[in-house]
């Protein structure tokens, strides 16, 4: 076992040294960045600069891939065109520190680079369509804030397909990228591609028709409230069907969805139930008042009720708009879905604080526990409300208040959902 162990290891260090005799000593010195030897190395073979590996990149198309600053600078000092050398995918130094999202050696390129628009790899894409496949947000809002009016004017450029970044932010799946290029307002929405698609058409394009990922759900969630529309064919136009739901064809897929949540709302009315009977503190076994509750006059007895009563009365309404899910006619599975949650919701809500209101009932004589269960209870019961409005908060509408209001809570889902790393190494692998 030991003696395979050693083999593979060997085979792997052999791996390594015959990948490295493929690149100039230059490059080696890049990738460990070695100030001291880089320096040694272009004083001595500065021709060596230009010297490329078998996939025809140079010592700045490393530098910049790592996001090695220094290297980056001091390569530009002693040579003014390799910055302008493309490798055998047609990528320059620049796409590859977008492609890693490296902020500051993509200003340093860009200062040394007299026109960038016209820096464009083998398909015609530049920095910015390069970003939006990669879903480097941070080197698309560098673009749309900071950078020059020479690199801002590429948001609208297009690639030899006729893609222009929403294109391809939007057939990749980039929510936040798709967002950022939405808010805009010099972004062109309704622009076409040479296939006589906009961006809808473009992520239709690669959409998964069944049970979509999330960001595809957000990207179409966000190109459908700024406006964007099919490109229009003949007379008709074709419409998309929303990711967010399956074409509306029968309620299989809903099952599921429809038993959990009646699961649910019927763990919540059994509780509420309950909890309505064993009020806390007890029932008065005297007389008068025999039967009565023990706190009926205690402030925190009266809202404990009203929730109490609210998550009762709550939970049956939504086992019963479930019921009419469950009749086979997928209209009215879909609107009993769209009632049943926010519904749900609240039940939740009101349940969560009818705890709240028992508990601090029955420790409110101990004032520092009642205080700490407060702010406790409070902080969750939030969070709760959060994470639950989250699951149908993204919304298509076109409404600019409610596109202000999204705005953030789409902003924490994208995060949520970032995909960059798996595009990183497609990438590496293109």
């Amino acid at each position: 076992m030991n003696l395979d162990i050693r083999m593979r290891r060997r085979r792997n260090m052999y791996r390594f040294i015959k990948k490295d005799r493929a690149r100039s000593p230059l490059i080696v010195t890049i990738l460990k960045q070695n100030k001291g030897i880089l320096e040694k190395i272009v004083k001595r073979k500065k021709e060596w600069i230009h010297v490329k590996d078998d996939i025809g990149r140079n010592a700045l198309h490393y530098a910049a891939s790592i996001g090695y600053l220094h290297g980056v600078d001091y390569l530009l000092q002693n040579c003014h065109t390799c910055n302008m050398e493309r490798d055998n995918n047609g990528f320059f130094p620049l796409h590859l520190a977008s492609t890693f999202g490296h902020i500051e050696v993509l200003k340093k390129l860009l200062e040394n680079c007299p026109n960038p628009r016209e820096i464009v790899d083998n398909k015609g894409r530049n920095i910015v369509h390069i970003a939006a496949i990669m879903g480097q947000f941070n080197v698309v809002r560098y673009v749309l804030r900071d950078a020059n009016d020479g690199v801002k004017d590429m948001i609208n450029d297009k690639d030899y397909d006729g893609n222009t970044p929403l294109h391809l932010a939007a057939s990749h799946s980039r929510p936040k990228i798709v967002q950022a290029l939405t808010w805009d307002t010099r972004v062109d929405l309704h622009c076409l591609n040479n296939n006589n698609q906009t961006a809808l058409d473009a992520f239709e394009q690669f959409k998964q028709e069944n049970n979509p990922p999330y960001p595809q759900r957000l990207t179409w969630c966000q190109l459908k409230s700024v406006g964007v529309q099919n490109a229009k064919r003949g007379l008709h136009s074709i419409e998309i069907p929303s990711p967010w739901k399956p074409e509306p064809e029968n309620t299989d897929f809903y099952k599921d969805r429809i038993n959990t949540l009646m699961v649910v709302s019927t763990l919540i009315t059994t509780v509420a139930f309950a909890g309505g009977f064993t009020l806390p503190g007890g029932n008065n076994s005297c007389t008068p008042g025999q039967g009565m509750a023990v706190m009926l006059n205690h402030m925190w007895f009266k809202p404990f009720i009203f929730c109490i009563t609210a998550s009762m009365y709550g939970g049956i309404s939504v086992t019963i708009i479930l019921i009419w899910a469950q009749l086979g006619d997928i209209t009215l599975t879909l609107l009993a879905l769209n009632v049943a949650m926010p519904l749900l919701g609240v039940t939740l809500a009101t349940l969560s604080m009818a705890f709240l209101a028992g508990v601090h009932l029955v420790i409110s004589d101990l004032s520092w526990l009642a205080t700490t269960v407060l702010i406790l209870c409070v902080v969750f019961i939030l969070l709760l409300l959060l994470l639950y409005t989250l699951l149908w908060f993204p919304s298509k509408s076109s409404n600019l208040i409610m596109r202000y209001i999204y705005f953030y809570p789409f902003r924490f889902l994208t995060w949520l959902f970032e995909d960059s790393i798996e595009g990183r190494q497609f990438w590496i692998h293109y």
